[in-house]
């Protein structure tokens, strides 16, 4: 994936974003659209979905034309 890309979150996942108060975190109530920011580590993607949260590789989907292998 890249920068920019539209992604799908599908309704249930975790997501979470370190603050300097400690951790926010939500789970998706319904499945969200984002924007693929970047990877944080193997296992995980940085999106923005209603603001920038860090999301389980696995729960990340391209969306439309985009198949990943770009």
């Amino acid at each position: 994936m890249q920068e920019g890309d539209l992604v799908h979150i599908p309704q249930g996942a975790e997501m979470w974003l370190e603050t300097e108060k400690g951790m926010r975190m939500q789970i998706s109530a319904k499945p969200l659209a984002g924007v693929y920011l970047s990877t944080a580590s193997q296992y995980i993607y940085r999106v923005y979905a209603n603001g920038n949260w860090n999301v389980k590789r696995k729960d990340v989907y391209p969306m439309g034309d985009n198949d990943g292998t770009r």
